[in-house]
């Protein structure tokens, strides 16, 4: 008995194979999803490098909250400052090779913020950063960063890499990942570069700056520093999540990324740089700084799961992994080798922008990239993929159009015919060829079941909006099962009750036009707004190209629809010939050939014996095996006879049960080859792309952002994700579908009813204590989603009995409703030395009227205390602070003005000094009024804010408290000028 074909276009190889390939491939990328590469046995694998010094690093780095705004942030200064030294003890390296500098000289003003805040705000900032520079065998003899005017104007050496990461942690959280692995990545890096035998070709600074968390504020300030033109590069290193791997965010030009290629473990996509160029992710980082204030080219690493833990007091080194610590420095080495090791001029030579006022690190590329597995890394060009998709928008339907027009003329084209007469001029008894079968219903399949999906979006945001918070894979299985059952439904449906054998080339085709209009917009994003994402429609297209181009070419395996038509006319005129036959419904027997075994006559008549007198009278030989009429088979009708189906004369193929007859001779294989194409590739990219992104913002509904947009995501890469198998779905057994419907029904339950949050995924509510100075008034605010902050609040015993008040407008968190209430029995005691009812004395301020008639001066001082604000009632047009001059380079002033002043300071006695300046008309004298507001962060001690102590304490196990802005504790008091 011959076997069968394993990958003939039927039901069960259909069904086994699709299953197969998605499984194979789905189920080992939510594995890489979930888990990091181990590191390596040997913590000292690279000399230089040690794992397990970096690791006891990161557990001294968060031990304490540090936040700039705190005694354990100096600490933590001083901490970096010995260990570099120690570094270059150890590694017996003097000062012509690794130089230390402590930086706290440094001050800048700006005028608004840079990365645009909705209401400008002008800062005042002294720095504390710490900078180490390795000198490069590229590099200039000498203390050449001393002699400014010797390089004002010129490149330094061939110029060097600039490698970042802060070391203040928020007041909230111990910043183990945000960004403590960056610090100890880069002091490990500054171990293994400053080594004799990993001297670099260019030279390197690592700079450790302080108070990034407020403002970008460390990174900012080192604008006036001799080393910053000697960077052309940089690497810098962050954290937006609390774990897992650390993916590269975004680059500014291919060339730079090509040095990130290559390592142990690459991790990322182009789709989150370019969400950030359209604005599209809130948060920043040093990274634009860098790049958007100093014009350096360079990488932005970090960590971006889970969201849970980001600022909370889980993100300590018990939530964090050896792992993740290991991905972050294992690939920043390799990264940091290629830029530092570069001896070409990649990154030397005229600016694009044409600014000679900043370094000249020449022309960079827009770049594509991504990863495979989290071990191999794709690379190319912005323009490739632009040349590429231009080229598969005008090639692909030419070339189809060729097979087309070949089928055409060769009578094959059976797509959108219906019907054919036998002889040319003909107008009599045409030929229904069934052609348009199946021609719509693949855009309805996909309408329907896509509505169906996104519709869930709707519903689930509806009643559980945050159920994805903890919960990203029942929220997928909904998704995708409720799609594959829907569109398979109908279209098995459909094809059951008209059968097609063209449903495949007519889904195809729909497939093709919905490519190339996205491909459409898509080519116009690369050319017009340099957006690279849709680097997945453009193979998408390519696969669906060649899918299709395959399908015509099985055409010409048909006969031609003139012979088919006439050889129907032909049965169809023998069938009215045998229908003029009397009894021709009386049945007959069966012919010889359609007995069981081969029957031949002349063989059999020559086997016969002679006859004999023994011999019967009708028939055989006795005892003989004959074939009898009813015992092999049955008797039939002439007319069952003529109409039953059959394929052309001679073949051997038939067609699939209830299909056209003429597509009797189509290949039953070229299906696996057209989903091979289709499948694999396109899987892996929509899989690891939704998986990633969807992970990035599944719990950002606790920071304000839509509630919608995540299941959104999810829907469209649930929809995408099958689009692969929809060519060929109508051939899958129930089996699959049925499960789905099972797995759906599910998990819409249970979205629809689970608490959204656990321990492990709680929800951040935020905090802060506020006091009125003035009057001894305070109030405890909770933001975050109205439901869940009242919930919160309940559970407090200082909240008990008392009245809360929530408004959205105005809240401090924007698209968060903030609720507050009373605050009296708690307190805040962060002057340790005054009594918990006396505020006066937190806050004291001066103001002097200048002789200008709108001018004031503010002298300014705040106790325990480095941070402060002032707020006016109305704009004021410029303001200086301590002679300081607000910095062009970082934006002008706005012509509104100005409605608040932000003050830092590095020492926590010095008062600040500020002369402010207002608009008013000729000759009138106008007063200005406002606050001044200070903050207090430090909450190492308990009860130094009893009411934060309060919420770790009483909330429920599922909240998080995290910093509602710079401060934990804000004090004000009013000014009159």
């Amino acid at each position: 008995m011959a076997l069968s074909n394993p990958v003939a276009f039927k039901p069960f190889a259909v069904t086994f194979w699709t299953t197969v390939v998605y499984l194979a491939l789905l189920v080992p990328l939510v594995i890489i999803h979930e888990t990091v590469p181990s590191p390596p046995s040997n913590p000292t694998l690279y000399s230089g490098i040690n794992l397990t010094k970096s690791w006891l690093d990161l557990t001294v780095l968060s031990r304490d909250y540090h936040p700039f705004n705190s005694r354990k942030n100096d600490e933590i200064h001083d901490w970096l400052l010995w260990e570099l030294k120690d570094i270059k003890k150890r590694n017996g390296v003097n000062d012509s090779s690794v130089v230390v500098f402590e930086d706290n000289a440094s001050n800048i003003t700006t005028g608004n913020s840079i990365f645009g805040a909705s209401i400008p705000v002008g800062t005042y900032f002294e720095g504390t950063n710490i900078l180490v520079y390795i000198r490069g065998k590229d590099d200039p003899p000498g203390r050449w960063w001393e002699d400014a005017n010797a390089y004002s104007d010129k490149i330094i050496g061939k110029g060097g890499v600039l490698m970042n990461a802060h070391y203040d942690s928020v007041a909230s959280g111990y910043g183990a990942t945000d960004a403590g692995m960056g610090c100890v990545t880069l002091m490990a890096l500054v171990d293994y570069f400053s080594r004799p035998e990993n001297r670099p070709q260019r030279g390197i600074v690592a700079l450790f700056n302080n108070n990034e968390e407020d403002g970008l504020w460390g990174a900012q300030a080192l604008v006036d520093h001799p080393l910053l033109p000697f960077c052309h590069t940089f690497l810098n290193l962050e954290g937006a999540g609390a774990g897992g791997r650390a993916t590269l965010f975004r680059t500014t030009d291919a060339e730079v990324t090509n040095a990130y290629k290559g390592s142990p473990n690459p991790f990322g996509t182009v789709i989150s740089s370019d969400a950030f160029s359209l604005g599209a992710v809130r948060s920043n980082t040093d990274y634009i700084v860098f790049n958007g204030v100093f014009g350096l080219r360079g990488l932005d690493v970090a960590f971006y799961r889970p969201r849970a833990r980001y600022h909370t007091n889980q993100d300590d080194a018990a939530h964090a992994s050896r792992a993740s610590l290991w991905h972050m420095l294992s690939n920043s080495l390799h990264t940091m080798q290629r830029l530092s090791g570069d001896t070409g001029n990649t990154f030397i030579g005229d600016r694009a922008d044409g600014d000679h006022d900043k370094v000249l690190n020449g022309r960079g590329n827009d770049g594509v990239w991504f990863d495979l597995f989290g071990k191999a890394f794709a690379l190319f060009e912005l323009r490739t993929l632009f040349a590429w998709s231009l080229t598969l928008l005008i090639a692909t339907p030419l070339v189809l159009l060729a097979p087309t027009y070949l089928l055409v003329r060769n009578d094959k084209y059976y797509m959108f015919s219906s019907k054919r007469f036998t002889y040319e001029g003909s107008v009599l008894d045409p030929i229904k060829l069934g052609g348009r079968k199946g021609i719509v219903r693949f855009p309805f399949a996909l309408i329907v079941a896509g509505a169906l999906v996104v519709g869930s979006a709707y519903l689930i945001t509806k009643i559980n909006p945050l159920v994805i918070y903890s919960n990203e894979y029942t929220v997928w299985a909904m998704m995708i099962s409720l799609f594959y059952f829907v569109f398979w439904t109908i279209m098995a449906g459909a094809n059951f009750a008209r059968p097609s054998a063209l449903h495949r080339a007519y889904s195809l085709f729909w497939l093709f036009i919905i490519a190339w209009c996205i491909l459409v917009a898509d080519t116009v994003f690369e050319d017009r707004f340099r957006i690279a994402s849709g680097y997945i429609f453009v193979f998408f297209h390519a696969a669906i190209f060649l899918s299709s181009f395959i399908c015509l070419c099985e055409l010409f395996a048909l006969p031609t629809k003139g012979s088919f038509a006439q050889r129907a006319h032909d049965e169809h005129e023998i069938r009215d010939h045998i229908s003029a036959v009397p009894h021709v419904d009386e049945p007959i027997s069966p012919r010889r050939e359609e007995l069981n075994g081969e029957y031949d006559a002349n063989d059999d008549a020559g086997s016969q014996s002679a006859a004999t007198e023994t011999t019967p009278l009708v028939g055989g030989g006795a005892g003989e095996n004959r074939p009898t009429t009813f015992a092999t088979t049955y008797r039939r009708s002439i007319t069952s006879l003529i109409n039953r189906p059959k394929s052309s004369e001679g073949s051997k193929y038939q067609p699939y049960e209830y299909e056209q007859q003429w597509s009797a001779n189509l290949p039953s294989w070229l299906w696996i080859l057209q989903f091979l194409i289709l499948g694999p590739f396109l899987i892996i990219l929509t899989a690891q792309n939704g998986l990633t992104l969807v992970a990035s913002v599944s719990q950002t509904g606790a920071d304000g952002s839509s509630l919608l947009t995540p299941y959104l995501m999810t829907a469209f890469f649930s929809i995408f994700l099958l689009l692969p198998i929809t060519p060929f779905v109508h051939r899958i057994t129930h089996h699959i579908p049925m499960l789905l419907l099972i797995v759906f029904a599910i998990t819409l339950v249970y979205n629809l009813a689970a608490f959204p949050f656990s321990e492990s995924s709680r929800y951040k509510v935020y905090f802060q204590q506020t006091i009125d100075l003035d009057t001894g008034v305070s109030k405890v605010n909770y933001a975050g989603i109205q439901e869940f902050v009242r919930q919160t609040i309940s559970e407090l015993p200082s909240a008990m009995g008392k009245e809360v008040e929530c408004a959205s407008a105005g809240s401090l968190r924007p698209g968060l409703t903030t609720c507050s209430y009373d605050g009296s029995d708690v307190p805040p005691n962060v002057i340790k030395a005054e009594s918990q009812k006396s505020f006066d004395s937190w806050l004291n301020f001066n103001v002097t009227r200048i002789q200008d008639r709108n001018k004031a001066r503010f002298e300014i001082n705040a106790r325990d205390s480095r941070s402060c604000a002032m707020t006016f009632n109305k704009p004021i047009s410029s303001f200086v602070v301590h002679n300081n001059q607000p910095d062009e380079r970082f934006g002008p002033i706005p012509k509104t003005g100005l409605t608040k002043i932000k003050l830092y300071r590095r020492d926590w006695t010095t008062p600040w000094k500020v002369d402010v300046k207002w608009d008013a008309n000729a000759d009138e004298v106008t007063r200005i009024e406002g606050r001044v507001l200070c903050s207090w962060d430090d909450v190492n001690t308990p009860g130094t804010i009893p009411a934060y102590d309060e919420g770790l304490k009483y909330a429920p196990t599922w909240v998080a408290l995290t910093k509602m802005t710079s401060g934990l504790c804000e004090g004000s008091k009013a000014f009159n000028a």
